[in-house]
């Protein structure tokens, strides 16, 4: 109902707000559960089970720490967010505070020795911290593969086509925790 958008029938708007009510309904039901407790979403489910699945070989079934950000952004944009979506939240929010990856940082180097004269590597930097792209279902552990679709425990480990043409860590997560999740309970304390 803003400006920009009042040529929409009310007949639509209310197709839409419905739309929304069963994507948010999708999205809780494919929050994945490890032992019993919430933890943040895979990068692509099942359209039937809602399971966690695999995409393209190198994108095993596991929790992300990339496109799980915005999702947990997404249900912290709800004006009047229910139970369900508060638990969603704050369960996600403990998972990304509990899988940070401190003391480590992903550069690019130059590498005369490999193709394109640079390689991807992991660093100590006491000072940085950083999220896997995908985490082991139940271990929590981060994971990489490569074109053979075999789950890694050390990026080094996949080859470095898929080492230098992927981001296997992302640092989303630092503003979701230290701005967008301070300010949403702000908004949302009763």
């Amino acid at each position: 109902a803003k400006p920009a958008y009042t040529f929409v029938d009310e007949a639509r708007r209310a197709k839409a707000a419905s739309a929304v009510e069963k994507g948010i309904e999708c999205i809780l039901k494919t929050q994945v559960i490890v032992e019993g407790r919430r933890t943040v979403w895979c990068a692509q489910h099942d359209e039937v089970t809602f399971a966690p699945a695999p995409a393209r070989k190198f994108e095993l079934a596991s929790l992300s720490g990339g496109e799980s950000v915005d999702i947990v952004r997404f249900l912290m944009s709800i004006k009047d967010p229910s139970p369900e979506v508060v638990e969603a939240v704050e369960s996600a929010v403990k998972w990304f505070e509990q899988s940070e990856l401190k003391g480590i940082k992903w550069v690019k180097k130059t590498d005369n020795s490999q193709p394109g004269g640079f390689d991807c590597v992991v660093v100590k930097d006491a000072g940085s911290s950083v999220w896997a792209r995908f985490y082991e279902i139940g271990s929590n552990r981060p994971i990489f593969a490569g074109r053979d679709g075999v789950a890694k425990y050390d990026v080094a480990q996949i080859e470095h086509e898929r080492r230098t043409n992927y981001e296997w860590y992302v640092h989303d997560a630092a503003k979701l925790l230290k701005r967008d999740y301070p300010a949403w309970r702000q908004r949302t304390a009763r």
